[in-house]
């Protein structure tokens, strides 16, 4: 994620608070025009997407020349859980052809490589063998896109391009308000791991090495970062109403125990709060962040 991208969109805009900031972020991050947050944010869609779509198509899909194998990866990639192979399956294409569309797509400007952190499977011996699924499981990277415009252009608009240009956006917002809350949590959790490299990082005097989400055939962790000084930190994003509690907490410990993974550092982040039994744990490990306290990224870099 671009700290520069989210700063300019606070200060073009001005919203009246982190949560509406990165809802709103999560829609037009990389939109350039500004937006009246004190509009339902339904509104706005209507009046800077929907009814302009046609101009925007335009200009989005120039590059692609209204190829459906690029459109049926980018759909597949912005409603998907990203994964290279996962994204080719569900757009229909084979690896060899997917990966030249990604290539195609990432030298437009459209996509970028996030690479797994999975250690390939070890053999004891050479004849050694796994279980079927284990033998099958083929490491892959993720795929994402450069802004959050662009992510939800390819999730919510251009599936349902037929009934826009008819003026009817009646499908459209039943989509919408169906998935809208999953798809802000993906830019939350990016935004997260930004607030990690960034404010975290200088905070606990520390320099990283790598950071982002993990993920194997087992699990995902949403956060997972590697200092230059040898500590392991990971962290959890819930964009839910309700305030995060333990259980949340044991679930992330019990994925680091099937990984191995030993954390120096937890971070919990969530849209609203934690329950008072959360707070109450006397682990100094454990730092837990709301929404509003990424407003620190908000500030020019």
């Amino acid at each position: 994620m671009d700290r520069v991208l989210l700063s300019d969109f606070f200060h073009l805009n001005l919203p009246r608070d982190m949560e509406q900031c990165i809802e709103l972020f999560s829609i037009f991050g990389g939109y350039t025009e500004p937006i009246d947050c004190d509009e339902p944010i339904e509104a706005l869609i209507i009046r800077h997407i929907l009814i302009p779509s046609e101009s925007h198509r335009e200009q989005l899909l120039a590059p692609l020349h209204d190829d459906p194998l690029y459109l049926k990866l980018l759909h597949a990639i912005a409603v998907g859980d990203r994964r290279q192979q996962s994204a080719y399956r569900r757009a229909r294409i084979g690896k060899e052809k997917g990966g030249e569309a990604f290539d195609f797509l990432r030298y437009n400007g459209f996509l970028s490589l996030e690479r797994s952190r999975e250690t390939p499977l070890v053999r004891a011996h050479p004849k050694q063998r796994f279980k079927k699924e284990i033998e099958h499981h083929r490491i892959s990277h993720k795929l994402r896109f450069t802004t959050p415009f662009l992510r939800f252009w390819f999730a919510f608009v251009e599936p349902f391009t037929s009934s826009i240009r008819e003026g009817n956006f009646i499908p459209f917002m039943d989509n919408f308000h169906i998935h809208g809350n999953a798809f802000v949590g993906f830019v939350f959790e990016e935004l997260c791991d930004l607030y990690i490299r960034d404010i975290l990082a200088p905070k606990f005097h520390a320099d990283i090495l790598d950071s982002g989400s993990y993920w194997d055939r087992e699990v995902e962790i949403d956060l997972l970062s590697e200092t230059m000084e040898g500590e392991i930190w990971v962290g959890e994003c819930k964009w839910t109403n309700h305030k995060v509690n333990k259980k949340e907490l044991r679930k992330l410990e019990d994925k680091c125990v099937k990984t191995d993974i030993v954390p120096d550092k937890i971070f919990l982040f969530t849209k609203r709060g934690f329950s008072n039994e959360l707070l109450d744990l006397r682990d100094k490990r454990i730092f837990c962040f709301t929404a509003e306290e990424l407003t620190l990224l908000t500030d020019r870099p």
